[in-house]
């Protein structure tokens, strides 16, 4: 499919551009009749374990469904038999799913080995949540390393295990990282072995992780291996609950509270009002990898998609792409309650 698109777009793109936080218009430059096929490779599914209502200590580790997917949604197609073949991005690996069906609805070297950069976070968060978890437990910080970013902690800092997991989700911080790995009870070692395990069971057969930040390059995946991370993370309440907050006063036992802004500038855009819900996001970047973000959305009567965007020029250009990508695929396909409605 890679092949296919990656050649069909240099004779068809439709071009997006607005401000950030505007609502996109396209401009139709060409388009072709040749048309995407479904992906065919389905993700192994993870079991699902839940124990507890969510109290102070729980485990969690959500999964793909293994039902059988629904009905795929459907392309478009003009008046003329043409259909639009996708979005002109600057980010270089693109991927759009459909996450009740499994259908592709987009993509371009979605194949292709990137470092994750923060979005590597996702999968901290996976790891910890399998284990043991006292949100109130107090942490003493030692060993604090200069933070990428804003940094919010300092060593001998004390912190609630909550507001630690809060401000690696929100505020992406690389400290808080590296404590709840700690907090895990798990070796450096293990703790990266837990990872790639995890990885593992979601199907992600071109990941790999060698520690809990993503400063490190060696941290790759693909877009369609991070999209299955995603729809997986994105079941898990605390994790949806935590990216949806644009800020926090992050409080420890002494000083005064620090505000932690979310990195997520999608979060008050269009794309966060109806018709749109926004189920969660994740953004990423090191030098090596360019301004990721992996974000879940829906529209309407549309199923969830999970749209992947690596590799973006700027840090406002990953946000007004991954926004231009879903309303494409929004706009170009057809989910089957739509289609039903249409015939009775």
């Amino acid at each position: 499919m890679r092949e296919r698109i990656a050649s069909a777009l240099i004779a068809s793109l439709i071009v997006f551009t607005a401000l950030p936080g505007t609502l996109i218009a396209p401009t139709v430059l060409a388009s072709t009749s040749l048309a995407q096929e479904p992906r065919t490779k389905n993700p192994t599914p993870h079991e699902l374990r839940v124990a507890g209502q969510f109290p102070s200590s729980h485990f969690f580790i959500a999964s793909l469904p293994a039902a059988k997917p629904a009905a795929k949604p459907q392309k478009k197609i003009g008046s003329d038999g043409r259909e639009s073949l996708g979005v002109k991005t600057t980010a270089a690996h693109v991927y759009v799913v459909d996450d009740q069906s499994d259908a592709a609805l987009y993509g371009l070297r979605e194949d292709e080995q990137v470092p994750l950069a923060s979005i590597t976070k996702l999968m901290t968060a996976r790891v910890f949540r399998s284990r043991g978890i006292d949100w109130n437990k107090v942490v003493t910080l030692a060993g604090v390393a200069p933070d990428q970013g804003v940094a919010y902690f300092a060593n001998g800092d004390k912190v609630t295990v909550r507001d630690l997991w809060r401000t690696m989700l929100v505020g992406s911080s690389n400290t808080a990282a590296i404590a709840l790995a700690k907090v895990s009870g798990l070796s450096d070692a293990d703790f990266a072995a837990e990872m790639n395990a995890s990885a593992a069971g979601l199907g992600m057969k071109d990941t790999h992780f060698v520690e809990p930040t993503g400063l490190d390059q060696r941290n790759v995946s693909t877009a369609y291996d991070i999209s299955l991370l995603a729809r997986a993370d994105f079941q898990d309440p605390e994790v949806t609950s935590t990216v949806s907050i644009p800020y926090f006063d992050l409080t420890k036992v002494k000083g005064a509270p620090k505000r932690v802004v979310s990195t997520d500038k999608l979060l008050g855009s269009f794309i966060t009002r109806s018709p749109y819900t926004m189920l969660g996001a994740k953004t990423g970047f090191i030098n090596e990898s360019g301004y990721n973000i992996v974000i879940s959305v829906t529209r309407a009567a549309a199923a969830p998609i999970t749209v992947v965007v690596l590799g973006a020029a700027s840090n406002d250009l990953r946000f007004q792409e991954a926004k231009s990508v879903a309303y494409w695929a929004f706009e170009n396909y057809v989910w089957p309650a739509r289609l039903n409605a249409a015939t009775q």
